[in-house]
């Protein structure tokens, strides 16, 4: 019975998820799913289920939670940033498209497949570019669940235990200056915007959102915050929706590559911190926001990890959107470039 299996994935989901926060471990209502899912789909053999709605509902909310952090200074602070940012983006694009060539060049992967799985770029605009090259997508999306949870994995435990600094973090409790309840309206207002741009836009469920709410907070417009039981709840979602994403048939079929492309993630996230550090001097931001908006994992995931380190969530949000729409706008244009050449 489908809708059986689906509350069991919840249900495993949600334990999993509690089970994380109780270890203190990192993203525990994201990756405490993933795991969870991973676990019970590697030892059963059983799939899982997920409510098709419930992963763009997740995002919506998420893109809100980040809007709520913004302030009026958010937008101004960013500036500065964008050049030096943009600049170290590129480094670390070029860094995983050339470890990739090698990658094709010693394995039987084909070229394109290879670099279209190694972009910095986001899962679900890199299977659309594979579609449109022609690339193996199911190797494509393999290696891109790899570099994710390979970020996701990694980047939190080092910011929360290494590089923690007390800052004015995301708040997910009401504030007492709360706004008035009917404010709810406007977050279905955004949230449709952003899931009519969805083709338009890459990551429109999260960035539209996210963006509007921000700027309204920007311009001091009272907003009601939502409790912080219902942005859990979102994180439980998403991490349904990642633990969903990884078939272990796939994995075992892709084999020994997989290790390639772990190397690969590895390798990417050692300089992208190394780049943060160099952002943070070149700048004067700090450190954590510096590492955390280099990542190259989800936006998402990274300002919510920015909010438990004591970075500046608003800050990783808005330069991971900067770096997003990089990627989206370039990468095709490269590709179409590179590809033919190589």
């Amino acid at each position: 019975m489908p809708f059986f299996r689906m509350m069991f994935t919840y249900a495993i989901a949600a334990l999993s998820g509690w089970v994380f926060a109780l270890l203190h471990i990192p993203l525990p209502w994201i990756l405490g799913p993933v795991v969870g899912l991973f676990l019970y789909k590697w030892s059963s053999s059983h799939h899982t289920y997920q409510l098709a709605s419930a992963r763009n509902i997740a995002f919506g909310l998420l893109g809100i939670q980040i809007g709520l952090t913004f302030s009026k200074q958010t937008f101004t602070l960013v500036v500065p940033y964008f050049v030096p940012y943009t600049i170290l983006s590129f480094v670390i694009i070029i860094l995983s498209l050339g470890i990739a060539y090698l990658i094709s060049r010693r394995t039987k992967i084909d070229t394109k497949t290879s670099l279209i799985g190694s972009a910095p770029g986001g899962l679900s605009a890199m299977i659309a570019v594979s579609e449109s090259f022609k690339g193996n997508t199911v190797l494509v999306t393999i290696f891109h669940t790899i570099r994710l949870l390979a970020v996701l994995f990694i980047i939190p435990f080092l910011a929360t235990r290494w590089l923690y600094a007390p800052h004015e973090g995301m708040s997910t409790t009401p504030s007492t200056d709360n706004g008035p309840m009917w404010t709810i309206f406007l977050y279905g207002i955004v949230f449709i915007w952003g899931y009519a741009l969805q083709r338009v836009l890459p990551a429109s469920l999260v960035i539209v959102p996210m963006l509007a709410v921000g700027m309204m907070k920007a311009l001091g417009f009272p907003l009601y915050e939502l409790p912080s039981e219902v942005f859990i709840l979102a994180q439980i979602l998403i991490g349904v929706h990642l633990g969903q994403a990884i078939n272990v048939d796939d994995l075992k079929k892709a084999g020994k590559y997989c290790l390639y492309y772990l190397g690969l993630s590895i390798a990417v996230i050692i300089v992208s911190i190394g780049l943060g550090f160099l952002l943070a001097n070149w700048t004067g931001m700090d450190v954590v926001t510096a590492v955390l908006a280099l990542a190259p994992g989800g936006l998402v995931e990274m300002a919510i990890t920015a909010q438990d380190a004591g970075g500046q969530p608003a800050v990783v949000s808005s330069l991971q959107t900067i770096r997003l729409l990089t990627i989206v706008l370039v990468l095709p244009l490269l590709f179409k470039w590179l590809l033919p050449k190589v």
